[in-house]
């Protein structure tokens, strides 16, 4: 069986840096992008079984990045949990009414962080094997 692989879209490279260190120590693969061209090229490209997105980035920011996820018949069931510095209440409800499946406020901690990741991608399974054929983000 291959390794879950995370694709993290971000234009911090420390924190690109300490995602892949984090989450390879936890067995999973991951890619990284330092914007959202690049990100939406890989998402397409690898097929990761989630994506984790930055919303401030420059160029295309996280939200065309999302609304382009979306869209793609390719990449529209992949989970994606956004990751921001934005903490405002309307900030998260916008991310889940546009497709991602979680919001996570950066500083976050490291341990609920990858607790969260994992529900995400054991829920993901689960409807896999159910015959639900992925995450839409929308239900």
């Amino acid at each position: 069986m291959s390794r879950t692989k995370i694709l993290a879209i971000d234009d911090e490279p420390d924190l690109l840096e300490l995602l892949e260190l984090v989450l390879e120590r936890n067995d999973l693969l991951v890619l990284t992008a330092a914007d959202g061209n690049e990100g939406l090229a890989l998402a397409q490209a690898e097929n990761p079984d989630l994506i984790l997105l930055d919303l401030m980035m420059k160029g295309m920011d996280g939200w065309e990045t999302l609304r382009r996820l979306k869209l793609d018949e390719q990449c529209q069931s992949i989970p994606v949990v956004i990751l921001s510095v934005r903490s405002e209440p309307k900030e998260k409800i916008r991310a889940l009414q546009e497709g991602a499946i979680d919001y996570l406020t950066k500083p976050f901690l490291v341990p609920d962080s990858l607790d969260r990741i994992r529900a995400i991608l054991a829920t993901d399974r689960l409807r896999e094997l159910g015959g639900g054929g992925g995450t839409s983000g929308g239900e």
